[in-house]
């Protein structure tokens, strides 16, 4: 793969085959006591007619206050009553009841345990830790709704777990709460290769069902850095976007049904069908890409983050496998450059075009020095990264001149048109002096390769140092300037809590305004809680001003729930909360995220 030069004649030839936050009931601005509760009209009932209230009132052991607790030893019992695999399904460092001693061979060494735990207690970020002293680890749909119906009882709350990649602490519990584990509930069901609707357990992972869905001629609409460790319905509860968001759209319109179960333990089949033989033949439905009678309910489980139920099955539709693949890595000298290539692609590459990815010369730098390999198709050691930095940003004057690299890809059905569309859409960027340089993909080597420069942004940062993660939308033409001001403020700060290495790097979906904002603290590892805040308030201040979204893609989790406020309306806010109290009366589920808490 070689660099194709401004001075040769034509692009086959230079294209060369080398290489604030709210409160509810608050009095003044934002209160909206009298507006009607949604709870009084809307009060779903049990399959028995007992509404959740009367549940509420009859809760054998409810107490006085409604406080959740944690799970407790007395507890252990039921779990392994309804566990079919209690040896496997339970994980805890809590001492059996006298009343139920464990057989000898499924006695686990108290220190043992307490390790393994830690991985469930800890996010992938290592920003956020939680205390549980027990994870389940169910098996079936079944299993899941009597472990919710006894929390939901009882008061015990519940943080549900996918793959653990996130990185708002969604997932980590912020006391002693019970982690669920979706983990064993891994089971791809099948793909229908005549509607490409794929159906699959709540555990699968990402990666797999990329690999399945290809076997079958399809493409897994999904696609994020994290696909060798997140599972299907941790992407659902968070709306995972990724690379080809821009192409394919969200998760809201690509998946086509979800099985929920709800707090109370009841369980929902959305556009899913149901084979359990708990509803009647004739009231068994399918999943169909159009489905028209009643609410669409699945909309409300999709990006809720397990605050509302449990997702434990997802079916979602595959576009047909692309025959034809192209990409191309573009050096730009500046953003308006960016900004020429975005509406070019657009415009030339139409159809086909399926991603544009922006990443800027701090982040590559560190992908080169802490990327995974030494050969020439694992990141740091790449020689195309290696020729794409062969710039000196030292030079650049002004933050708008310092160089940028986009990653464009396409994918079609026609090889010789799409090289064709490819060819014009870089004799256009060429003739108009919009690229300062670009390397294009000459098999699916180097096309993998390209990807490899991108995926490994994220754990190549991680890997210098302590990182400060923000996941951003705001306009495109504003893409780079919440961390250019970013980096001023921090530059200019007159003091001793801001150290003067910091490095912000960016990189991101350009195409859709995402954009991942991380601020590393070179050689240190430690988060520091204080200057965590203040650079959260520089980012958030400066995405806020430009009425932009604190999170694009990855969740509020429990680092962004209290800023909720500043973006949401008062009225907005109302609402979602009490449909939270619709689904979840006794707030079992995800205590403490996602929601403003009420103080």
């Amino acid at each position: 793969m070689q660099s194709f030069l401004k001075n040769t004649c034509h692009v086959s030839r230079r294209l060369g085959r080398g290489y604030q936050i709210y409160q509810a009931g608050r009095s003044g601005h934002g209160s909206l006591r009298r507006l009607p509760r949604l709870s009084s009209l809307l009060t779903p009932h049990d399959h028995d007619g007992i509404s959740i209230s009367r549940r509420h009132q009859h809760s054998k052991t409810c107490n006085s206050k409604n406080e959740l607790r944690g799970p407790s030893s007395n507890d252990l019992s039921y779990f392994r009553s309804v566990l079919s695999r209690p040896d496997r399904s339970i994980l805890t460092t809590l001492p059996e009841s006298t009343s139920e001693l464990s057989p000898p061979d499924s006695t686990r060494d108290q220190e043992e345990a307490s390790q393994e735990l830690a991985r469930y207690n800890q996010d992938w970020t290592r920003h956020y830790h939680g205390s549980s002293p027990l994870v389940l680890r169910p098996n079936s749909t079944s299993e899941v709704s009597s472990i919710l119906k006894y929390c939901h009882e009882n008061f015990i709350g519940v943080v549900p777990q996918g793959g653990n990649t996130g990185l708002c602490g969604g997932a980590t519990p912020l006391n002693a709460e019970i982690i669920l584990s979706l983990e064993d509930m891994n089971t791809i069901h099948d793909i229908d290769t005549h509607s490409g609707i794929l159906t699959c357990d709540a555990g699968a992972i990402l990666q797999n069902l990329n690999d399945y869905a290809n076997e079958s001629g399809h493409l897994f609409p999904l696609d994020i850095g994290s696909k060798g460790t997140c599972q299907i319905g941790g992407n659902v509860s968070t709306n995972a976007g990724g690379q080809y968001f821009f192409r394919f759209g969200g998760l809201h319109g690509t998946v086509m049904g979800l099985e929920v179960v709800l707090p109370d333990g009841r369980v929902l089949h959305l556009n899913m069908e149901n084979d359990d033989g708990a509803i009647e033949q004739s009231k068994r439905g399918g999943t169909h890409r159009k489905d028209n009678t009643g609410y669409d309910l699945k909309h409300l489980f999709i990006g809720a983050e397990g605050s509302l139920g449990i997702v434990t099955k997802v079916a979602i539709a595959c576009p047909a496998l692309p025959t034809s693949k192209n990409a191309t890595l573009l050096v730009c000298d500046s953003y308006p450059h960016v900004l020429k290539v975005l509406q070019t692609a657009k415009e030339e590459l139409g159809e086909i075009l399926s991603a544009l990815e922006l990443m800027d010369y701090n982040t590559l730098q560190l992908v080169q020095e802490h990327g995974f390999g030494g050969n020439d198709n694992d990141g740091g050691g790449s020689r195309l990264l290696q020729d794409m930095l062969q710039l000196d940003p030292s030079a650049q004057q002004l933050e708008s001149s310092q160089p940028l690299f986009l990653l464009v890809e396409t994918q079609g059905s026609n090889s010789e048109h799409d090289a064709s569309k490819m060819d014009s859409f870089l004799t256009r960027l060429f003739d108009s002096d919009t690229i300062h340089n670009g390397f294009l993909a000459q098999d699916m080597l180097q096309l993998d390769e390209m990807w490899k420069i991108r995926e490994s942004c994220n754990p190549s940062v991680a890997r210098s140092g302590c990182v400060y993660k923000f996941d951003v939308s705001v306009p495109i033409e504003e893409y780079m300037d919440v961390a250019w001001e970013v980096e001023r403020k921090l530059t200019t700060a007159s003091s001793t809590m801001i150290p003067a290495d910091m490095t912000v790097c960016v990189w991101g979906h350009v195409a859709d305004g995402n954009a991942h904002i991380n601020i590393v603290t070179p050689g240190r590892y430690e988060k520091d809680d204080a200057l965590a805040k203040r650079i959260e308030t520089m980012v958030y201040d400066s995405v806020l001003k430009r009425r932009g979204s604190i999170s694009a893609e990855h969740g509020l989790g429990q680092s962004k729930n209290e800023y909720l406020g500043q973006i949401k309306e008062g009225s907005v806010i109302y609402v979602m909360s009490q449909m939270k109290m619709v689904f979840d009366p006794h707030g079992i589920m995800n205590p403490g995220k996602y929601l403003p808490s009420k103080k």
